[in-house]
C-alpha cells in the first residue's frame, strides 16, 4: 500500500456531469499542487469524459494562522526543477514587497470559476497558479484575477461578466472557509496536495518524495524520492476512482 493512502469519508456524491468526481484539495500557492496539476494535465486526454474533476479550497493560511513564509516557497520552488524538470517554474522575480502575503482572493476566484462548470475550473485553477509560479503574477490582486479570468473565457466558455460579479460580491468567500475546514478538520487530509476519490481514498501529494528544509541555514538538506514511477501512479488511483463508481 501507498505512503499516500489512506481512507476518509467518500467525497460528497457524483459530480456535476454525473461522472466519478475526484475532488483535489490543494493551496493555490503550493508547489506540490502546482506539480500534481501539471502531471494530472499530461495525463488528462487519457481521461475527459471519464472522471470530473472539482478543486477544493484547502489554505494553509487557515490552518496555520499566517502566509507561508517566503524563504520555505523559495527553496521548495529552487527545487521543483529537479524533481520534474518541464515543470513552468521560476523564483519570483518581482520585488520581495510584491509577494502575495494572501491567497484568499485566489481560493475565492477558483470557486467562481467552478461555479460555471469543471472545465472552466480546469483551466482557470491551471493559470492561476501557472501565472504565479512561472510569471511572478500574484493572484491576491484584483486586477490579476480579472486578467486571467479575460485569458481563460474564450477557450472554455467561461462567463467573464459573471465571474467578476460573482467575485466581487464575495459570493463564494464562505465556501474557502467551508471547504478548508472539511478538508484539515473532518477529512483530516495530510497535505496540499490531496485527491479524494468517491470511495473516501485519499492521495495526499503522490509520487513526488518528501523535501527536507532548514530554515537555519536556509537550504535543502535532503530529498527522499518517490518510489513510484509517476505516470503510472496517477493512472492507478484515476482509474480506481472510475472503478469505484461503477
Amino acid at each position: 500500500m501507498s505512503e499516500y493512502y489512506r481512507e476518509s469519508a467518500p467525497a460528497e456524491g457524483p459530480g456535476e456531469t454525473g461522472l466519478p468526481k475526484v475532488e483535489i484539495y490543494s493551496d493555490i500557492h503550493c508547489p506540490w499542487a502546482y506539480l500534481a496539476n501539471f502531471r494530472l494535465r499530461q495525463l488528462w486526454p487519457e481521461y475527459e469524459g471519464r472522471l470530473e474533476i472539482v478543486w477544493r479550497s484547502l489554505s494553509l493560511e487557515y490552518i496555520n494562522r499566517r502566509g507561508t513564509p517566503k524563504p520555505i516557497l523559495d527553496l521548495e520552488i529552487g527545487y521543483m526543477k529537479n524533481i520534474q524538470p518541464d515543470l513552468p517554474i521560476k523564483p519570483w522575480s518581482r520585488p520581495d514587497w510584491q509577494w502575495p502575503v494572501t491567497m484568499w482572493p485566489a481560493f475565492e476566484a477558483l470557486n467562481c470559476a467552478q461555479a460555471q462548470g469543471s472545465r472552466q475550473a480546469f483551466e482557470f485553477s491551471w493559470e492561476l497558479r501557472r501565472s504565479f509560479f512561472e510569471d511572478s503574477h500574484s493572484p491576491s490582486l484584483r486586477s490579476e484575477i480579472y486578467r486571467l479570468a479575460r485569458e481563460v473565457g474564450p477557450a472554455t466558455g467561461l462567463d467573464v461578466e459573471r465571474f467578476e460579479a460573482d467575485w466581487d460580491s464575495g459570493r463564494y468567500k464562505q465556501a474557502v472557509i467551508e471547504e478548508s475546514q472539511r478538508g484539515w478538520h473532518d477529512l483530516k487530509v495530510k497535505n496540499s496536495p490531496t485527491f479524494v476519490l468517491p470511495d473516501g481514498q485519499q492521495f495526499s501529494n503522490p509520487a513526488a518524495g518528501s523535501l527536507q528544509l532548514s530554515l537555519k541555514t536556509n537550504s535543502v538538506t535532503g530529498y527522499t524520492p518517490a518510489e513510484e514511477d509517476w505516470p503510472d501512479f496517477y493512472r492507478s488511483f484515476l482509474d480506481a476512482a472510475i472503478a469505484s463508481s461503477q
